[in-house]
């Protein structure tokens, strides 16, 4: 392999970043040369490669400010990107890379380089580079037509708010009043020469190469190529669902025609793989496929290919893929569309279990504290007095009508204990309210509990959206989060009443407009008000 040519392309925009990075791609394949060059960016919203751009970012928000939304070449989670970081692009012949190793080798050199400037940092597998515990940068590989593309980001500086404010899912637990404090959750670069900085950082990248290390050149300009993320397709509302496995999470968008069959499908993911196209080969070859084709398809795909997907399998993908087939019959048997469906998640890391056979066998439910009303004395407190002014209290209503056990979740611990008590007591599933935010952030509790469960989605002022997530983990969130009433209603249901539960002899209050005892306006059930009579039961 030739020696590593190297240079600094200096600042520019999002688009003109991406613009460089197909060119020194393209010279990578054409003349086997690896490339590495150095850049700033202005502020961009960057789109791993396969990442579905409404679930990574608030682009109405990168809107609003001006920040352009690009989706890069590597794959991964999306990145805010600013002119306070240290960004570069390698790019080398690789025929098969394995992604693992290459993450290793690649984030050990950068390591090193920084160590000559007596920066004491380490690589965190897989994507990590950090200082005494804390983020001081990233790097995610992307394959194509035999290159191998590596991209990296170090923080000089860090904008903590505007990132938490573009990005949709920070990986950091950030609030507005912890933006101060964010800073310790990251490292920046100290202060150095930026020309000495880069040239060790070379040195290093080149010796992870095994190459020889060349004298820098100026990089040479290319035309400005403006890009945008994937278009939004047209047409009536697609089923969409998401799965969190070991490599991150996976998300998928279908349209099925008259006959029940793939008519488009679009997988997404903030993961990383090889070839770049696999999704969109694998998206093609299911075109006309049926649900029950789904399980001979896939392996049929991938057996006849080189491929890498990392941390992730298609054991994965089918599990993604049956979840969005079953969006049809959950729509039929619930009679909602395709918009309502698709706020229903279901926690079955394993694959064996549909949404309505986790329902015939839920015994719980749980719900959000910060789905009650701010003003309700049981906000805090686990337990409702069913006075009719918030649908916390018709879910209490339908659970007790079913003899099911209910839970007003306070805060995340409570989670966890709550969740740790159902298993104890030999609870096969149960049904629970959510943001997918949260579900995601906090998957691993719903893993370790290891019981199947169907997750409705909330809405509202919920506390991801506002940045208060961590006041909502310590149950002191004061914002008003919005239950979805009919689908709630729909999906219950299908939970059978369980044996020697009476009948149901209380009728379903009448909402009219009342006053709440903070004297606003609620909808309430005619002619009464919050009383003190708690529905608290354990069968």
């Amino acid at each position: 392999m030739n020696g590593l040519i190297w240079g600094d392309s200096g600042l520019r925009g999002g688009p003109g970043n991406l613009a460089l990075d197909r060119e020194q791609r393209a010279r990578t394949r054409s003349s086997g040369t690896p490339l590495l060059r150095f850049y700033a960016c202005t502020p961009t919203a960057s789109l791993g490669a396969y990442e579905d751009e409404a679930h990574a970012l608030r682009p109405a928000y990168c809107q609003s400010r001006g920040i352009p939304i690009v989706r890069r070449l590597s794959g991964g989670g999306a990145l805010y990107l600013d002119p306070g970081q240290l960004c570069w692009t390698l790019t080398m012949p690789a025929a098969e890379p394995a992604l693992g190793p290459w993450l290793a080798r690649l984030g050990e050199g950068v390591c090193r380089g920084l160590a000559a400037h007596g920066v004491g940092a380490r690589f965190r597998a897989p994507n990590d580079i950090e200082v005494d515990g804390r983020k001081l940068g990233s790097l995610f590989l992307g394959v194509e037509d035999g290159v191998l593309l590596a991209q990296g980001t170090l923080f000089g500086s860090l904008d903590v708010e505007t990132m938490l404010k573009v990005l949709r899912v920070p990986k950091e637990k950030l609030t507005p009043e912890g933006f101060r404090s964010a800073a310790g959750r990251f490292a920046v670069l100290p202060p150095l020469e930026r020309d000495g900085t880069l040239g060790k950082l070379q040195e290093a990248l080149a010796e992870a190469l095994g190459v020889p290390s060349r004298k820098p050149i100026p990089w040479p300009e290319t035309a400005f190529c403006p890009d945008t993320a994937a278009a939004k397709p047209d047409g009536k509302e697609p089923y969409s669902a998401f799965i969190k496995t070991a490599g991150d999470v996976l998300l998928g968008h279908l349209r099925l025609d008259g006959r029940g069959r793939v008519a488009s499908l679009q997988l997404r993911g903030n993961v990383q793989m090889r070839p770049h196209g696999l999704f969109t080969e694998l998206e093609d070859w299911l075109q006309g496929a049926s649900g029950e084709e789904l399980s001979t398809r896939l392996p049929a795909f991938f057996s006849g290919r080189s491929w890498e997907m990392f941390r992730f399998t298609p054991a994965d993908l089918l599990i993604l893929l049956h979840r969005l087939c079953e969006r049809r019959r959950q729509a039929a048997a619930l009679a909602l569309p395709a918009e309502a469906v698709n706020t229903i998640m279901v926690h079955d890391p394993e694959g064996h279990h549909d949404t309505f056979s986790i329902l015939e066998t839920a015994e719980a439910v749980l719900v959000p504290y910060c789905a009650k009303p701010a003003w309700c004395k049981w906000r805090h407190r686990d337990g409702c007095s069913e006075c009719g002014l918030c649908a916390v209290g018709d879910v209490y209503r339908l659970a007790r009508e079913r003899g099911l056990q209910v839970f007003s979740i306070r805060h995340f611990e409570h989670l966890e204990e709550t969740l740790g008590r159902l298993r104890g007591e030999g609870v096969g599933a149960y049904l629970g309210m959510c943001c997918n935010n949260f579900f995601l952030k906090r998957e691993y509790a719903f893993r370790t509990a290891g019981m199947p469960a169907v997750l409705l989605d909330i809405s509202g002022s919920n506390c991801y959206e506002l940045g208060q997530e961590q006041l909502a983990y310590a149950g002191r969130f004061e914002a008003e989060a919005t239950l979805n009433g009919p689908v709630v209603e729909k999906v219950m249901q299908f939970v059978p009443r369980r044996p020697g539960t009476p009948p149901a002899s209380i009728p379903r209050p009448t909402r009219s407009r009342h006053r709440s005892p903070l004297g606003d306006e609620r909808d309430g059930e005619s002619g009464g008000c919050p009383d003190g009579n708690v529905r608290h039961q354990r069968p």
